[in-house]
């Protein structure tokens, strides 16, 4: 067993914790890590802020190459998998053969390049790794037009707009942050962006990149707006190109079908972070859940079990937070708009504190919004996660350790009571 070689495809936050876990829980074991990318790992949570030159370059990065040599792991940067047998168990890159015994697909994900006339021009930029975050960074000009008003684009837009340039953000669908909120939160956040100077245009298709080598405007089913840079971040994609060579079975979002230990259908094969689809904690469905925390306990799981460890992954939560003014904008679970009308209920609460929207289906939460004090956000979330019954939850009222002010459904009550009551 001590020459056991376990493989790791891709070194995002799911690879990096795959390989942590499997050289603590088989220190005897080869643990070899390989990446595409010539960099180890990074937040690309962070990449925002670094554009716009609020953060260095250092605070970008999360580990060096020798953190890797310390823990024992051999990292293995900028090498292209190129194929893969299963039968032999065996990776190929540079001319070279690698034998494995367990191998991990963190493979992650690419953003969705829309097939747009001039798509390819010089300044148009996607905004997924360390690479097109350097682009961005030393992009010259003063507009910029953001495609895509999700997270990723929104942050992309704030960090131009701080930078001093004009910005303008194009939405296909009918509100920002679409994947996050209802459009009551969505409303309130345009308008902060509006408040900036950025324009938000919604319910807008991007028919056309024009200009000549270089970009110069985006062209709408509504209107030309003039661009010296392009950000498209409209989405991402798993990266599954080995996934099918090897034959896995994919699940109902594309991505790689695992199961409770992120065994990926084949002996000896786990699959972890965006390449993998695993269940949702709240709604038990399965699909892509791809954000930095599943991604990092995923990874855990697989590391530990590639190397004859028994964990089980608990499930996906789909929480997201976004800092994109003086307080965050968080969501967790899902909005009402991915469930069929009238299944649910939903409460909108203003006050000094902040803005507050809860969905609720039959008597329990399954989403949770809010430009709001996160701690109370993060009570709710937990008494969603504990599915508990929310009228029964009120009548018997706060813990005596809890404290009325410090409960999550406090000055909630009367409204949660009338709403359960359909008045």
């Amino acid at each position: 067993m001590g020459n056991r070689v376990i493989a790791i495809l891709g070194n995002g936050i799911a690879g990096d914790q795959a390989a942590v876990a499997a050289k603590r829980t088989a220190p005897d074991a080869r643990v070899i890590m390989l990446s595409k990318e010539p960099y180890p790992l990074y937040s690309a949570c962070v990449l925002a802020d670094y554009i716009s030159g609020e953060i260095p370059r250092s605070t970008v990065f999360l580990r060096s190459v020798e953190d890797y040599a310390k823990a024992g792991v051999e990292l293995l940067l900028s090498k292209n998998v190129v194929s893969w047998s299963p039968e032999n168990r065996s990776l190929r890159f540079d001319n070279k053969e690698l034998s494995y015994d367990q191998l991990i697909l963190a493979t992650g994900s690419r953003p969705f390049i829309p097939p747009i006339p001039g798509v390819k021009k010089d300044g148009v930029f996607a905004l997924k790794t360390f690479a097109d975050a350097e682009g961005l960074r030393t992009a010259k000009g003063r507009s910029a037009v953001v495609v895509g008003a999700g997270p990723v684009g929104m942050e992309a837009a704030f960090a131009f707009r701080r930078m001093g340039w004009s910005v303008a953000v194009v939405e296909l669908m009918d509100r920002v942050l679409p994947r996050m909120l209802d459009a009551p939160l969505a409303g309130s956040v345009k308008k902060q962006f509006e408040g900036m100077g950025i324009l938000v245009f919604l319910g807008e298709r991007v028919e056309e990149i024009s200009g000549g080598a270089r970009v110069e405007a985006v062209r709408t089913n509504q209107r030309i707006l003039p661009a010296d840079v392009v950000v498209l971040v409209i989405g991402m994609r798993p990266r599954i190109e080995l996934a099918g060579q090897g034959g896995l079975t994919l699940g109902p979002a594309g991505g790689i079908q695992t199961d409770a230990h992120m065994g990926a259908g084949l002996p000896g094969v786990w699959a972890c972070g965006d390449c993998a689809e695993s269940r949702d904690l709240i709604s038990g469905a399965n699909g892509l859940y791809m954000l930095w925390n599943n991604a990092r306990l995923q990874g855990h799981t697989a590391g530990a079990n590639a190397a004859g460890s028994g964990k089980r992954y608990p499930g996906s939560l789909n929480v997201t937070t976004v800092k994109l003014f003086d307080r965050a904008v968080a969501s967790a679970g899902a909005p009402a708009a991915d469930f069929p009308e009238g299944e649910t209920r939903m409460l909108h609460r203003k006050s000094l504190d902040g803005e507050l929207w809860l969905v609720l289906k039959e008597e329990r939460l399954v989403g949770v919004q809010g430009l709001v004090n996160l701690d109370r956000l993060g009570g709710l979330t937990a008494m969603m996660l504990k599915g508990l019954n929310i009228r029964e939850t009120i009548l018997k009222g706060p813990k005596p350790s809890e404290g009325r002010d410090m409960w999550p459904l406090h000055t909630l009550e009367k409204d949660l009571i009338r709403l359960l009551n359909g008045r």
